[in-house]
């Protein structure tokens, strides 16, 4: 071997080192380290072989230079007298400078269609001698594979078995995640839907029952319920199970109060200016309880039939979130935190609920209607 060659080998295994460190594809890995070996030693053809399970056959897994249809697709049996059986169970390479003539093994079809003359095998072995397969190189003209080619593929299949050894541990992480993230969206789908029919069953008890009280606390407890599901809806719609985008849940949720109590009043107008942030979604579960409470509160009896502006307002920084929700209906009365009629329950939900999140909860005064502002953490978003 000359210098050329020796330069020219070396600078395949950096530029495959290297490749391999940029990749997770194992195809895309294979099918490299063929075509830098085949540029490497000359060679017309190239090959990975990789041992079925049984141990009884071996897949063409990648290779260059070779006929659509062949790589991926044709398999090589482990006959009693193959090249490649010798080559895993002696766990050292074989050469066979002229297939026709050898006496010693039998070869596969496809390789005497494409013409191949001379070939070495090389074992591939995983950490821990666990065989994954072989490193094969092709010639359609008489070769012979000297001392220093073997070398130098010897040396190509070590660094391919910890290679490829690692790219089977992240297909297999990649496959439980994609398992794991399929499941715990079937799951956030199924609590989503039993929260819907816990929601029906309200709502048709209280359409059920006599009484006037009765009905409107059922339907209240109803609407509190269908917050949860509008959450899990979020969840199960964004794909990621411990995070939602605030804009589109509060929107949502604020526009679906509105459309149920339509016919409670006149024309509700909705502002909002709402932070393109994503929060937690134990966080988003209290805070869309209290968007609920607030919001169905002035739906109910802020506004006559004239109608009014309800306001959903959230700034956000790095960690902390700043809500305010107004309308410009009749307002509170006087007394700090007495309520309208009806809503008392409401308020000491909402109060609750701001102690849960660890937030500061501060009812301004405006000049018309009623303002709440919360300050909070946004949670391990």
């Amino acid at each position: 071997m000359n210098m050329e060659e020796m330069q020219i080998r070396q600078k395949v295994l950096a530029e495959f080192g290297e490749f391999v460190l940029r990749s997770d594809s194992l195809d895309e890995v294979l099918h490299e380290g063929c075509r830098l070996v085949a540029e490497a030693l000359g060679a017309d053809l190239a090959k990975v072989l990789e041992v079925e399970e049984g141990g009884r056959s071996a897949l063409v897994k990648a290779g260059v230079g070779w006929k659509p249809g062949i790589v991926g697709t044709q398999r090589l049996h482990f006959a009693e007298r193959s090249s490649e059986t010798y080559a895993l169970e002696r766990q050292e390479p074989v050469v066979s400078r002229n297939i026709r003539d050898e006496n010693r093994f039998e070869f596969a079809d496809f390789l005497i269609d494409h013409g191949v003359v001379s070939l070495v095998n090389v074992p591939i072995f995983l950490p821990g001698d666990k065989p994954y397969g072989l490193l094969q190189v092709d010639s359609r003209k008489l070769r012979k594979f000297g001392d220093r080619d073997i070398q130098f593929l010897r040396t190509y299949a070590t660094v391919l078995g910890p290679v490829i050894d690692r790219l089977h541990k992240v297909q297999s992480l990649q496959r439980a995640l994609s398992t794991n993230e399929r499941l715990m969206q079937e799951l956030q789908h199924r609590v989503k839907n039993h929260i819907s029919i816990v929601v029906g069953l309200v709502r048709a008890r209280a359409r059920q029952t006599g009484s006037d009280e009765a009905r409107a606390e059922l339907n209240t407890v109803a609407e509190r319920i269908d917050t949860l599901r509008r959450v899990h809806e979020q969840l199960y719609r964004n794909g990621v199970p411990d995070q939602l985008p605030l804009r589109p849940f509060l929107s949502e949720l604020v526009n679906g109060l509105c459309h149920l109590h339509e016919h409670e009043g006149g024309r509700i107008a909705l502002k909002f200016d709402i932070a393109d942030v994503d929060i937690a979604a134990d966080v988003a579960v209290p805070l869309g309880l209290i968007a609920n409470e607030f919001v169905t509160n002035s739906l109910k009896y802020a506004f006559g039939d004239n109608g009014g502006t309800i306001s959903v307002t959230v700034q956000a920084t790095d960690d902390r979130l700043h809500l305010c929700l107004h309308d410009n209906g009749r307002g509170l009365h006087p007394a700090p935190h007495a309520a309208r009629a009806g809503s008392g329950t409401g308020l000491k939900l909402i109060e609750g609920l701001a102690e849960q999140l660890g937030g500061q909860l501060a009812w301004p005064e405006p000049e018309a209607g009623t303002t709440l502002c919360l300050d909070l953490s946004r949670g391990e978003a």
